[in-house]
């Protein structure tokens, strides 16, 4: 699964070279890839800031889905603010999408990571499309974020 593949090269990585760079995450792809046969990921040519991906919680990792709807998703690295899918090469035009992290993430993660890892999701599947439309999550999902019930 692609969710996957940025998780474990985190940990196959040695620590004082964590994946912090989508650039990273390719190169490692790339080695995986060639081992196989497998062509290289393919790699951006630009940037369209017009498309943007959300980043949102799911199972206690921050995460953005293709903006160009191939429904692939990916594990964020911390600070990145832009988007690239391998799967689609960025809906097929070679561009990055500008990727749009919540206020308050770091208060977010904090209180995601004292919950059961069953309930660290975060916003909930009812309130993605809300997310992505700017219009207000439900009082779970604001509670969850730190902004009170």
């Amino acid at each position: 699964m692609i969710r996957a593949r940025l998780r474990f090269a985190e940990h196959a990585y040695p620590a004082p070279a964590p994946i912090r760079r989508w650039e990273n995450f390719w190169d490692y792809l790339d080695s995986q890839r060639g081992r196989s046969g497998a062509p290289l990921v393919p790699r951006p040519t630009g940037h369209n800031p017009e498309v943007r991906a959300f980043a949102r919680v799911d199972d206690g990792r921050w995460l953005a889905d293709c903006p160009w709807g191939c429904r692939a998703a990916f594990i964020l690295p911390a600070g990145e603010t832009r988007m690239w899918c391998t799967e689609c090469a960025g809906g097929g035009f070679g561009l990055t999408a500008a990727l749009v992290w919540p206020d308050g993430s770091d208060a977010l993660t904090l209180n995601l990571e004292s919950l059961p890892s069953m309930l660290q999701f975060w916003p909930c599947i009812s309130c993605r499309p809300w997310l992505a439309d700017g219009r207000p999550l439900c009082l779970s999902c604001t509670g969850t974020h730190g902004l009170g019930v």
